[in-house]
């Protein structure tokens, strides 16, 4: 089965220049953080755009909890983290 491929012209790209720890968000460690890298979300302006429909990509690709997403605020946190930056 394919795996479903993320719409990055809504939330935006990014490379490695443009990383933020994402660790400072509630729910991500250094594990997670490292596959949502492999699949090119690198910073909090990326995660604070997150739609549902993204969030439901990026579970599957990532092979985690669903609904951890949601439940950990990540867009909500990243949105305060943008701002402090």
């Amino acid at each position: 089965m394919d795996k479903p491929e993320l719409d990055f012209d809504s939330f935006g790209y990014a490379d490695h220049d443009q990383k933020d720890d994402l660790t400072q968000i509630m729910g991500i460690g250094p594990y997670i953080e490292q596959k949502l890298n492999e699949i090119g979300i690198c910073n909090y302006s990326q995660i604070s755009k997150l739609k549902d429909s993204d969030i439901r990509i990026i579970t599957e690709l990532i092979d985690f909890f669903p609904g951890r997403i949601d439940r950990d605020n990540w867009v909500g946190q990243a949105k305060a983290l943008s701002k402090v930056k």
